[in-house]
């Protein structure tokens, strides 16, 4: 839950309208200061309404993305990788699935521990592989190896 909450903050769209619900709460606060400034109490209750309803989205917003991660983190069911020279194979209880590495569009690092392989569309998902969890002789820096070696474009996070 914690790596896609990490995830959700780190992409450019959730950045944007964070800095866009922060500026707009800005200037309403702004506005409330100036018309307390000029006539000694607020004369404009809607804009308080607004700022009101801006600091409430702001602070749901993050506990509804925690819920929404940690709800569907739980029904994932455990999966098992095999990664070859030539393509990633992972294992279920719903099936088995092989990708080969040409189809891996990129690979995302998120310190310290996990890789995410994104495959092309319109596969739509992603392989989450917890680095923690090889089994010898296997090593993260095989892995990136592997990794490089296919020149999939990576990305650190």
């Amino acid at each position: 839950m914690v790596l896609n909450y990490r995830l959700w903050q780190a992409r450019p769209g959730t950045r944007r309208t964070f800095w866009l619900l922060g500026a707009a709460g800005l200037l309403l606060a702004v506005s409330v200061g100036l018309d307390v400034a000029r006539h000694g109490s607020i004369r404009n209750w809607s804009t308080v309404a607004f700022l009101g309803v801006a600091a409430l989205y702001a602070l749901f917003r993050q506990q509804l993305t925690r819920y929404l991660l940690r709800r569907g983190f739980t029904a994932h069911q455990p999966i098992d990788y095999t990664l070859t020279a030539t393509e990633i194979g992972l294992q279920s209880t719903q099936g088995q699935v092989r990708t080969p590495w040409a189809r891996v569009a990129r690979a995302v690092w998120v310190a310290p521990d996990w890789l995410l392989l994104f495959p092309q569309a319109p596969a739509g998902a992603c392989y989450y592989l917890d680095l923690r969890r090889l089994e010898a002789p296997a090593t993260a820096a095989a892995v990136e190896q592997l990794v490089s070696q296919h020149e999939v474009p990576q990305q650190r996070l």
